[in-house]
């Protein structure tokens, strides 16, 4: 089966858990719920620090961020855009309204939407065999 498939998988049903090994570190993923939203929570080697949402001419500053989702924001709405491009001109106006990386976060909307971002990026990660499964 292919691996992408497989973590998918064990990531279908809240409580689902599957554990990596990509660059160094053992990636931990859970699939949790806050009372009213489901979603996928990235542990890098077994913790989530709040520092490592710090972000720096668009790139984390810790690396174990790098398996985080980056979180995008423009500084102002596309729907202000007119109003923006009489008083700033154009050129800044496309600026204001362009999405800029302003940090990361560990928690992905869908399993699809994590196993997307770790394929991009850690091509070459493995599934940690569990003594469990063996």
């Amino acid at each position: 089966m292919d691996k992408w498939k497989e973590i998918k998988e064990r990531l279908a049903h809240l409580g689902g858990t599957v554990e990596l090994l990509a660059d160094g570190y053992t990636l931990s993923l859970a699939k949790v719920h806050n009372g009213k939203k489901i979603f996928v929570r990235v542990f890098v080697d077994g913790v989530a620090k709040g520092e490592w949402t710090k972000v720096e001419d668009g790139a984390p500053v810790h690396p174990e961020a790098r398996f985080w989702r980056p979180m995008k924001r423009a500084a102002y709405r596309k729907k202000g855009y007119a109003s923006l491009k009489r008083v700033f001109g154009k050129k800044e106006a496309d600026r204001l309204v362009t999405p800029q990386v302003i940090g990361f976060v560990p928690d992905f909307g869908t399993e699809g939407a994590v196993v997307a971002h770790l394929k991009k990026h850690f091509p070459d990660l493995e599934i940690k065999d569990d003594e469990a499964a063996s």
